[in-house]
């Protein structure tokens, strides 16, 4: 085990209220209850309207329930309290011809992403970070391949890098998106993966990594 950045429960305790959730471990939210409920509604694919109608019956007044939210606004307030994930970035891009209006790229950075999937502690036991030889017998007499870290260049690449470190299998590709109904516009849709090696299941960002905005 060798020390390197902060993790993902490292960043949550180091964050501006994480004060208060040494005594409330569901902070921002009142309980477990509270945060389940919230949960479940900005999952749900209700609109913010919707949302509304269900806090406003008068089940949830009659029983009193000690939510911390009455509103969709006040639920959406409260989620945003909570650590985020890596940021979106906007910049403006100059261009040889002039626009009606201005040409914004938005991206994010890739490595943020990566490192936002390894801090992901549902994935702690699905990875594999160091190279592997599989082989048919004890005696070693076929050398079988099934994911990249099984093959000879993982196991190159690692002898090579420094002690303590490690390869981290990522795939980068991309889809042909439509990303401006108002005039068809198409780009791709880049999608970072890390390939878990022991299970074959892809942990993706799979929104849109960068892409250009404008409407002409």
């Amino acid at each position: 085990m060798y020390k390197g950045g902060s993790t993902f429960i490292n960043k949550f305790d180091a964050d501006e209220f994480g004060q208060q959730r040494s005594s409330n471990i569901y902070y921002p939210f009142a309980s477990r209850g509270d945060w389940e409920l919230g949960s479940w509604l900005l999952r749900s694919g209700l609109s913010m309207g919707a949302i509304d109608v269900f806090l406003s019956l008068d089940l949830l007044k009659v029983r009193k329930l000690p939510l911390s939210f009455h509103t969709a606004k006040e639920l959406h307030g409260r989620a945003e309290l909570l650590p985020g994930g890596p940021r979106w970035k906007v910049q403006e891009l100059r261009t040889s011809h002039p626009t009606k209006r201005p040409v914004l790229l938005y991206w994010c950075n890739s490595l943020e992403l990566v490192q936002s999937l390894l801090n992901n502690p549902g994935f702690r036991n699905a990875m594999d970070l160091s190279p592997f030889h599989l082989y048919d017998s004890a005696e070693h007499l076929y050398h079988v391949y099934t994911e990249w870290m099984s093959g000879e260049d993982a196991w190159s690449m690692q002898s090579q890098i420094p002690a303590g470190a490690t390869l981290l299998g990522t795939i980068l590709s991309s889809v042909t998106s439509v990303t401006c109904a108002y005039t068809l516009v198409r780009t791709p849709d880049i999608i970072i993966s890390v390939l878990d090696s022991r299970n074959s299941v892809l942990f993706s960002f799979s929104s849109f990594t960068s892409y250009m905005g404008f409407r002409i």
